[in-house]
């Protein structure tokens, strides 16, 4: 029997339909990925699921007695100072806390953490530590099904590796995941549930395979909806004429004829085959060309925390036209802070700029992660105009365009989730047309398909951008230069392989010494472990070859190219390979 099955379920939020007719089943073993346009109602399917929400139609029928386990994407405020062991050991019941408390502490242990991060009240944690206490605090309670709602975000490289791991152990209970991480989904998925056009699309294979399949699908349809077109286009010439020839003749035969294929003509167009219209959404940022030597320099700059505790300082550094620089380093290591002290600077008059020095033409377009502008209580058109400088008509098309529906422009962007406040920042970025992103974590809160749409056009000629981001795809994707915040210095590197190397490195080490009853450590030395690393590196790095090969010339990156096939030949050496 199904763990969960959903029949025939629809549901409407406030004007806009999400669902009709939505059918699947999870059974017991399953590894779902929940994926699709932000807005297309993932969030809300988990709350449907979990007797949150009631369904307009259908049914959802449970498993008896199932036990569900849901990890929320934000932490509650009631236990921002409470300790992360104290967090995981309240989960549980009264009657359990003090016999099983020893598997709070092995459970953060295997998930990464320290004694003394764990005894560390969670307002002084990192979001992606934040997270995986959330997690922990589901899987504690030994549940037969877990609901997880993006449990990557904010995840720096050693807490997603952490994730990662665990979600891949062989007794690791079934799960249905919403994420907009590639890496995670394809790494711990085996099916994934697709929701687009109030419907679900069933595959069962990870994410990358099911967006080829879609995509075959979508094709297929489109061929099959032309060919239909044409027929019906066909047969309704052939009624008219028939008709027309019915009453110049007088035939009455001639005029049944046309009756009859009108009402086969009414069957085709009533079956035609449906193709998906996909998420409507895209970002079109029409970047000038600063006909600059610069767009900003760092020049001897000591960064630290707002209570002046050091966190690293540059020498040099020079930002030209053109440049996408990625900024890495684990969380905590200040990249946020470097992004506020640039930002405070780009605020005052050129002259009193000093160790940061920004062009005086520069338009700066910043994308905050955790989107703090929509604080007041305003509606979204009415955040929108006070954002930009543009008239109601294009405000009104652009809200049309980004999927927002213009009879509730009045709805207060207070309640809009983190997808909604991402595309309006986005549509703002669209209306004013700056000349350097400054983006902070982009990627948190945009769904896959945007997330892809985004990476394509921030691939476009002329266009300046600075971004962090914990997404290695959208960073090799993307990034033509990489700055690395590493033992106090921020210093630049040619190769983000280097970077992630080290960050696979330190997070293996760590399980190593890590001793657990709940999973096995990670043994570095293991040459069995050490060969699955290199042939998963081997792999990554041909799919980046591979699809860089297969973008458009102007897009591509031969550079790049050349390091990625170097660094195979490298890998297949170290495999015997070659």
């Amino acid at each position: 029997m199904s763990l969960i099955s959903v029949q025939g379920l629809s549901f409407q939020a406030g004007t806009k339909p999400l669902f009709e007719g939505l059918t699947f089943h999870l059974e017991a073993g399953d590894r779902v990925g929940l994926v699709g346009h932000n807005g297309s109602g993932k969030s809300t399917l988990l709350r449907l699921v979990t007797n949150e929400l009631q369904l307009d139609a259908g049914r959802i029928i449970r498993q008896r007695g199932l036990k569900v386990g849901l990890v929320e994407q934000f932490l509650p405020a009631a236990l921002e100072g409470v300790t992360a062991l104290n967090a995981v050991v309240d989960s549980l019941d009264a009657d359990r806390r003090l016999v099983e408390a020893w598997r709070a502490e092995s459970l953060l242990e295997a998930l990464g953490f320290s004694e003394t991060s764990w005894q560390s009240p969670l307002i002084r944690l990192s979001g992606g530590q934040k997270n995986l206490v959330l997690f922990a605090r589901a899987i504690i309670r030994d549940p037969e099904l877990l609901l997880l709602d993006e449990p990557g975000n904010h995840m720096d490289s050693q807490a997603m590796f952490h994730l990662k791991h665990f979600l891949t152990e062989g007794d690791v209970p079934a799960f249905l995941m919403i994420s907009h991480d590639r890496d995670l989904l394809d790494t711990a998925t085996r099916k994934t549930l697709w929701l687009r056009d109030l419907r679900a699309y069933h595959f069962a294979m990870p994410y990358s395979a099911a967006v080829t399949a879609l995509e075959e699908q979508d094709e297929a349809a489109i061929r099959a909806r032309a060919a239909e077109e044409k027929e019906i286009s066909r047969l309704k010439a052939s009624a008219k004429r028939l008709r027309t020839w019915g009453r110049i003749h007088d035939n009455e035969k001639f005029i049944r004829r046309a009756r009859s294929m009108e009402k086969h003509i009414d069957r085709l167009e009533a079956e035609v085959t449906f193709v998906s219209e996909g998420s409507g959404l895209s970002l079109a940022v029409d970047a000038e060309w600063l006909q600059v030597k610069q767009v900003f320099i760092l020049d001897h700059v000591e960064v630290s925390t707002p209570d002046s505790r050091p966190l690293f300082n540059v020498e040099e550094l020079t930002f030209r036209p053109g440049d996408r620089v990625a900024l890495l380093g684990i969380n905590g290591s200040g990249k946020s802070s470097l992004i506020r002290t640039m930002l405070s600077v780009a605020a005052l008059d050129y002259g009193n700029q000093t160790n940061i020095r920004f062009n005086p033409n520069v338009r700066i377009g910043y994308f905050d992660q955790e989107l703090t502008a929509f604080a007041e209580d305003i509606g979204t058109y009415d955040w929108v105009r006070k954002h930009v400088d543009r008239s109601e008509d294009t405000i009104k098309r652009a809200l049309i365009h980004w999927g927002f529906a213009w009879m509730e422009r009045d709805r207060s962007v207070r309640v809009l989730s983190g997808g909604e406040r991402a595309r309006l920042v986005l549509l703002t970025f669209q209306l004013n047309q700056p000349n350097l992103l400054i983006m902070d974590e982009p990627t948190n809160h945009i769904d896959l398909q945007g997330k892809e749409e985004l990476e394509e056009d921030l691939l476009q000629p002329g266009l300046s951008l600075l971004f962090t981001s914990h997404d290695q795809r959208f960073i090799e994707t993307v990034a033509t230069r990489f700055w690395w915040i590493r033992r106090g210095k921020l210093i630049e590197i040619q190769d983000v392989a280097q970077y992630f190397a080290e960050m696979g490195g330190e997070v293996a080490e760590s399980s190593a010494s890590a001793s657990t009853t709940v999973r096995p450590a990670v043994n570095k030395t293991d040459p069995t472990h050490d060969e699955d690393l290199l042939l998963e590196r081997l792999l990554e790095v041909e799919r980046l070859l591979d699809d860089d090969q297969r973008r458009p010339a102007r897009f591509q990156k031969p550079e790049r190219q050349k390091q990625w096939a170097k660094e195979i030949q490298s890998l297949k050496a170290r495999l015997g390979m070659n």
